[in-house]
């Protein structure tokens, strides 16, 4: 849903999914998500290292 609104400049619309606020989805720790992040840049890294020697 869209709500126009009226601005100074001129009219305006706010979507009504931006209004929202949700709870995450579950409680994450931020070292969950580091962990995960070096992981993966340590599997590309490698991918990357095997592609040029091979």
């Amino acid at each position: 849903m869209i709500y126009f609104t009226k601005a100074l400049g001129g009219p305006s619309y706010i979507s009504a999914m931006s209004r929202q606020t949700y709870p995450a989805p579950f409680d994450s720790d931020i070292r969950i998500d580091y962990a995960l992040i070096v992981a993966g840049v340590g599997a590309a890294l490698f991918a990357f290292i095997y592609l040029i020697l091979v």
